[in-house]
């Protein structure tokens, strides 16, 4: 194996630490969060009191601003802690703490590959990403939400809803693989293609950018992609939202707005 591959794969190894992984963490939070408080005011009956107050749009929206935000904060004090970690165990011990966690034998190859990154394509790239992979997480981020959102409002209680996440899970278990493997199968079709499919596209479309696989037009066509589905997702689950936010039967057929419906949106 030469080096240009041996720093390829070490590089991918990276970025399902520091960006898969915190991003698959975060989409759970967002999912846990919504779900957990759309059940809980359904099943203590205040969803009754709350939507005769607003709008079940204005609910809506109001549950995916406070996940995301709080999901966005979350991200921004864990990068914010580890960069004031790192500077406190420069001051204090001169070293960043890598020799203490790999050993001091591997010190010098960690080195050598980071020398070796730096001054490569894939540092450039990573760099000139960075809008539009920000992009791709706010809008997973708020897709990952309406899906949620809605998958929740037909549910009745917890149970009901811990297994209706599954097509989320799948989603993500699925974006989470092909992001691991893509450092490993280089030229595969399949991993590009899947990088295009909203909800994957988020998690596995910058690791793709990174390792050379996918250009900046390809990232505007996901980016463009997703957009979209969130816009379908907003137009037509917002219906199904309003029906089953006040349904407290087993299943939800939908039906056409009722005159009451229609008054409180």
């Amino acid at each position: 194996m030469n080096d240009n591959q041996e720093l390829i794969e070490m590089i991918g190894t990276v970025l399902i630490i520091v960006f898969i992984l915190p991003f698959f963490i975060l989409i759970l939070l967002i999912v846990q969060m919504i779900g957990a408080e759309i059940n809980e005011e359904k099943s203590t009956k205040s969803m009754e009191v709350i939507i005769s107050s607003v709008s079940p749009q204005v609910h809506f929206m109001s549950k995916l601003i406070s996940a995301n935000v709080f999901a966005i904060l979350q991200g921004i004090l864990l990068i914010l802690y580890s960069v004031i970690g790192i500077v406190i165990r420069l001051l204090t011990t001169g070293t960043s703490g890598v020799g203490s966690v790999v050993g001091a034998s591997e010190v010098g190859k960690i080195s050598e590959y980071i020398n070796m990154f730096t001054s490569s394509e894939l540092a450039t790239r990573l760099v000139s990403g960075i809008p539009f992979f920000i992009i791709l997480i706010l809008l997973s981020f708020f897709a990952y939400s309406l899906f949620i959102g809605v998958l929740a409002s037909m549910t009745t209680n917890m149970e009901d809803y811990n297994q209706i996440q599954t097509p989320v899970m799948v989603f993500l278990m699925i974006g989470y693989y092909l992001a691991i493997f893509a450092s490993v199968y280089q030229g595969s079709i399949f991993i590009k293609l899947a990088a295009f499919i909203p909800f994957i596209s988020g998690i596995l479309a910058p690791v793709l950018y990174t390792l050379g696989e996918m250009s900046i037009l390809d990232l505007i066509i996901s980016i463009g992609l997703l957009a979209g589905t969130c816009a379908l997702l907003y137009k037509y689950g917002l219906r199904i939202y309003k029906a089953g936010i006040l349904n407290y039967s087993s299943c939800l057929l939908y039906t056409s707005p009722s005159p009451r419906d229609r008054s409180l949106s």
